[in-house]
């Protein structure tokens, strides 16, 4: 978490302290577009880990890649130096592209070092929740409790370096036990404890992973454009001095974050995509508003309590899904990479719409994007359902005081990794590979878990399973 906060705060606020740098050498449209070019340089930078680290296991010198990243902060320093001293729109530009780029490659990192320490939580949403409003807070008494600009800069490059540092500390922490899930998938053994959390945390099994990576990203991209716009509209008035961003407002976002980790853990996650919903109609609504000439204020408190949420929901889904994926590295950090690519794409066309005096046609878009998130977020459900837990599972199978169940697994001397399954077997109408997914186990290692059970009670088939459960007689083996 503590990772994870450190980033957002680094993040927020080197981008906070680049517009304010920016808009002594350019108008309030030159600041937003500048503010897009180092989005779009960060979405490369969080698609480069993964490239990066398969090039770093094909080589063969390791030291090499090591020697990089020990030096890494001295042209992190270089950067911030340059974006204080840097007497030109091109020099600022060219600092804040190269700034962008390492937090780009360090989010993506930090994201997939995360994911695995993350990997089992009963409540991930609220970890990243949690951690994302530690960075606003951070970022608010960074700007508000220290005198000047330049140490501003100072702690946000220390910063910098700790996140650097604490995202190598990660690395040995995560990736052992990262790799000791994987080879237990591949038959290893695995402690039952362990195995017993890793089922009762994760809630979520996808039936088709990739499909639900595309739908995601998809969704991401098309409430990136409300949220951008809005985002946009803040800056442009921050860049003209009508509104500091960067006083108590802000902490409406944190609070926002706080708030969506709590809801999007209630029930399992079960109503997320409903509140993902409402909150996209709030921010149309918002963005209506602005356009419309309403007052700035409202709409400004609107935008930092939807933009929490939306945080929060493309982080912790990507999080959830880089498990199923081939490339995890690739997956973990796509949801900001999503959103930062978005707000590039949105950048000129919002600047357009919001400084023109078309109202009808902001409306109409406002409404069509709408529309579009709606059924991409109906896709993407579709694509996920709720698992039940061992526990909400087994009391549908409880009578007295030992279940049915436990009992037939005393009897045949079940592991409890086949009793797992033997009782997914049971509930689900699933196919095997959506019961792999929900076990975190490979297709091919549940199938060896059902062949070991039909060994044990004398049947040859996943039918003739269920049928000897329920035609069994306790009182004979």
């Amino acid at each position: 978490m503590l990772s994870l906060a450190v980033f957002y705060f680094v993040f927020l606020g080197t981008e906070y302290l680049f517009d304010n740098r920016m808009a002594l050498y350019t108008d309030p449209t030159g600041v937003v577009l500048a503010q897009s070019y180092i989005l779009g340089v960060s979405a490369l930078g969080f698609l480069a880990y993964s490239l990066i680290e398969k090039w770093k296991s094909k080589s063969g010198n390791p030291t090499a890649f090591k020697a990089a990243g020990f030096f890494l902060p001295v042209p992190v320093i270089a950067g911030y130096v340059l974006l204080f001293a840097g007497t030109g729109y091109r020099v600022l530009l060219g600092s804040g592209c190269f700034l962008f780029l390492i937090l780009g490659y360090l989010g993506s990192r930090t994201h997939y070092l995360a994911a695995q320490l993350l990997r089992g939580s009963r409540h991930p949403a609220k970890t990243v929740s949690v951690a994302y409003a530690v960075g606003l807070l951070l970022q608010f008494l960074n700007h508000n409790l220290l005198w000047g600009e330049t140490v501003e800069g100072i702690f946000l490059a220390g910063s910098f370096v700790m996140l650097w540092v604490l995202t190598v500390g990660m690395a040995q922490n995560a990736l052992p036990g990262y790799h000791r899930r994987q080879k237990a998938e591949d038959g290893e053994t695995v402690s039952v404890k362990n195995a017993q959390e890793g089922v009762a945390a994760e809630r979520i099994s996808w039936r088709n992973p990739r499909l639900a990576g595309v739908a995601l990203l998809v969704t991401v991209v098309l409430m990136t454009c409300i949220f951008a716009t809005l985002d946009n509209a803040v800056t442009l008035a921050h860049a003209a001095g009508t509104m500091d961003i960067g006083q108590w407002p802000r902490l409406f976002l944190a609070l926002s974050g706080l708030l969506a980790g709590v809801l999007f853990d209630l029930n399992n996650g079960r109503y997320r995509g409903l509140i993902m919903y409402a909150v996209t109609i709030l921010s149309t609504i918002c963005v209506l508003i602005i356009e419309s000439g309403g007052s700035f204020l409202p709409g400004l408190l609107i935008f930092y309590v939807s933009a929490g949420f939306f945080v929060v929901f493309f982080t912790n889904g990507f999080l959830q899904l880089s498990y199923r994926m081939q490339d995890g590295r690739l997956w973990a950090g796509m949801g900001r990479a999503a959103n930062n690519l978005g707000a590039v794409i949105t950048g000129v066309a919002s600047v357009s719409l919001l400084t023109g005096e078309d109202h009808i046609l902001t409306a109409v878009l406002g409404l069509v994007l709408f529309v579009l998130i709606s059924v991409a977020l109906l896709w993407y459900y579709s694509c996920t359902q709720l698992v039940k837990s061992p526990e909400e599972m087994g009391n549908r199978e409880m009578s007295g005081s030992q279940g049915r169940l436990e009992r037939f697994a005393e009897a045949y001397d079940l592991t409890e990794r086949e009793r797992e399954v033997l009782q997914l077997l049971l509930l689900s109408d699933d196919g095997m590979q959506e019961i792999a997914d929900s076990l975190f186990v490979s297709r091919a290692m549940l199938y060896r878990h059902v062949s070991a059970l039909n060994e044990k009670t004398g049947t040859r088939s996943r039918i003739g399973l269920i049928q000897f459960y329920y035609n069994w007689e306790e009182d004979k083996k």
